[in-house]
């Protein structure tokens, strides 16, 4: 990277000062604790909505921006715990993982009758509460840990990619906007992701 190698010229240099004024590159951990702030914001809304559309909006904006940290945490930041060779991992982590993207997934393919979908939604927002508190304390401090500034950096650079490609630029919510397109892509993907989970052998979930 370009800043790392001015660092490095301006620490030869002496230039303290000057290197104190660059700017700091992002850092992966940064990355999953600003995911962890929105999406338990999202769940308080998510709980507090009154039941209808705008419930409906809420979820589709938390299930897009828990889906996304989701692939963060599949694409980014397991390769990375696979090369320290899992050191310190907790498999509650990995567990509530696992656990989570199913009922993420049954939560966007139930029948959207109110009934069912609040009873989902309230097994839902507990557990995603749980896991970003079990990421916060048994996932970052390992991440913390086995990895370097340069590497946490380069991890960062890979899951804001993975961010922008699902999220855009911004995941702001609009309370008048279309969610229709989102949900049903977002439907055919928990198909993907109940498929591919262990021990899915059941009948396939009916289409709406």
């Amino acid at each position: 990277m370009g800043g790392s190698r001015e660092r490095a010229l301006l620490e030869e240099s002496g230039k303290d000062d000057f290197n104190q004024s660059l700017p700091m590159e992002r850092d992966v951990l940064q990355i999953l604790t600003e995911d962890h702030a929105v999406i338990e914001w999202l769940v308080e809304r998510l709980r507090a909505a009154r039941p209808g559309r705008a419930r409906l909006l809420l979820f589709n904006e938390f299930a897009r921006s828990l889906g996304a940290h989701q692939t963060v945490i599949d694409k980014t930041v397991m390769p990375a715990l696979k090369a320290c060779g899992w050191h310190g991992v907790s498999s509650d982590v990995l567990r509530g993982h696992m656990a989570l993207k199913r009922l993420l997934a049954e939560a966007i393919t139930v029948e959207r009758d109110p009934a069912v979908f609040d009873e989902v939604a309230c097994r839902l927002a507990p557990r995603v509460k749980a896991q970003c508190e079990m990421e916060r304390h048994k996932l970052i401090p390992v991440l913390h840990g086995c990895l370097d500034d340069e590497q946490r950096s380069s991890m960062a650079v890979d899951a804001e990619q993975h961010l922008r490609r699902l999220l855009g630029e911004t995941s702001q919510l609009h309370e008048n906007a279309d969610f229709g397109h989102d949900a049903e892509d977002l439907v055919e993907e928990a198909y993907v992701v109940l498929g591919s989970l262990p021990g899915s052998t059941g009948p396939p979930l009916p289409r709406h």
